[in-house]
């Protein structure tokens, strides 16, 4: 936490809350609330409200997990360590320094992305306040439970879907609470990346959503890879019989490990072998997903997209692509066409059918492409290279790998540009410019 001159209070239903100002950002934040508790694979219960007051000086902790081997690619030494803990189930706000409660500012909930087994809210690489100050908008950003902690269960055993109900109590705190810090409750848009995406596009066709958000903007949704998972998800169920899942932090680690492995022979399936699981509370069946998301299109606007080389960034991670990609004279060649059928089936793909099913329903909105990254870089188009934009932050990403080859400021104009994109959508659910050049292209649903 940065210094602060004096610490901001706010008299919400939830308890006073008091949080911080951060100076060097020119924000105010209320960081690390707990929006709900529960015990150990157990569903979410709203947190009570207080008469007292609630400290929210200290950043949430992330849910236990494995190192992000992905993510630590293209990162500077992170600015700060991340605190762990099962109970994770905190969202911090950032809001501009002179909002009011009379404001009624659009509000942005940030659903994190990692394959529903990394990341957090307050992962450094998160911070939302270039957003915030730019477009005089306010952001939540939530933190939820993962891996074994939130996303495998069955009918006997563990409750399913544990990290999505999570994000629905956020969504419940958002709404009785985020007036007090100037926030309109009747104009929240959700937002997220990569799994933080998939878990946008199903908290639309939740039970208990209705009129939490009214926007939509699903980043890089991996839909070529959610469908048909139930023979993988068994085999991980069954190794979790034979396995202790509960115990010291480490115990479960190690289980985690060993049900991951179970999963790796099925597929491209298995690069994100926990997620939603349908037919469990609050998703309908998986024969009727398509059906439900066309029955809530008209209640929604949405922004739907992703990158132009999504995977290239993961070729020097699978063995088998990066020594298809290193023949000598075809290796280029088969690098493009790897990237791009591979692009297309896991997210492309999705996203065109996800945009026309979106339209047949009655609902409005953009699909969009980003084509952002310096010339040359092996990063540029790919997965996750948005969140630098979004998520300006000169410590993390001035000297980061996936900056190379371009200036801090031309990275700092495009930055700004799509964070006026998002901040416009947010605001009004409509998007004027639509052809930003080397950055992204976008067309109405």
């Amino acid at each position: 936490m940065n210094e602060t001159t004096h610490c901001p209070s706010w008299k919400c239903p939830c308890g006073t809350i008091v949080g911080w100002e951060d100076n060097e950002n020119e924000v105010v934040r209320a960081t690390g609330i707990k929006y709900a508790s529960s015990k150990r694979y157990t569903v979410p219960v709203a947190e009570p409200p207080i008469d007292g007051i609630i400290d929210a000086t200290m950043w949430s902790p992330a849910c236990p997990q494995p190192t992000d081997e992905y993510t630590g690619q293209f990162l500077n030494e992170l600015t700060r360590e991340m605190e762990l803990d099962e109970h994770c189930q905190r969202l911090s706000v950032t809001a501009p320094l002179n909002a009011k409660p009379i404001d009624s500012l659009p509000v942005m909930v940030w659903i994190h992305g990692g394959s529903y087994v990394t990341g957090a809210g307050d992962h450094p690489m998160y911070n939302p306040a270039a957003l915030v100050r730019e477009q005089h908008i306010i952001v939540v950003t939530v933190t939820y439970r993962l891996g074994l902690f939130g996303y495998l269960g069955s009918e006997k055993g563990t409750p399913a879907n544990l990290g999505l109900l999570d994000q629905i109590e956020a969504l419940r705190w958002i709404k009785q609470n985020i007036s007090c810090f100037g926030g309109n409750p009747e104009n929240v848009t959700v937002f997220g990346e990569s799994a933080g995406g998939d878990a946008v596009a199903h908290l639309m066709i939740s039970k208990g959503t209705d009129e939490l958000f009214k926007r939509a903007i699903i980043q890089s949704a991996p839909f070529g890879i959610l469908r048909e998972r139930n023979e993988m998800t068994n085999a991980m169920l069954e190794e979790a019989t034979r396995t202790s899942i509960d115990g010291f932090i480490e115990d479960v680690a190690a289980a985690q490990s060993r049900i991951i492995e179970k999963g790796k022979s099925f597929g491209l399936k298995s690069s994100m072998p926990f997620g939603v699981q349908y037919g469990h509370f609050p998703l309908p069946n998986e024969e009727n997903v398509d059906e439900a998301w066309e029955n809530v299109a008209s209640r929604f606007e949405v922004m739907v997209g992703c990158n132009n080389r999504e995977v290239a960034p993961f070729i020097p991670l699978i063995p088998n692509l990066q020594r298809m990609t290193s023949v000598f004279i075809f290796g280029k060649f088969i690098s493009w066409a790897v990237v791009k059928w591979l692009t297309s089936k896991i997210y492309g793909s999705g996203v065109k059918e996800f945009a026309e099913r979106h339209s047949v329903g009655g609902g409005r909105g953009y699909k969009y492409t980003i084509t952002w990254g310096p010339s040359g870089n092996k990063f540029a188009g790919g997965h996750a290279t948005e969140i630098p934009l979004l998520f300006e932050d000169r410590d993390l990403w001035e000297h980061s790998p996936l900056l190379e080859g371009t200036s801090w400021e031309e990275y700092k104009r495009q930055g700004q540009a799509l964070r006026k994109i998002w901040g416009e959508f947010a605001r009004t659910g409509k998007v004027h410019d639509t052809n930003v050049q080397g950055l992204i292209k976008i067309e109405s649903i």
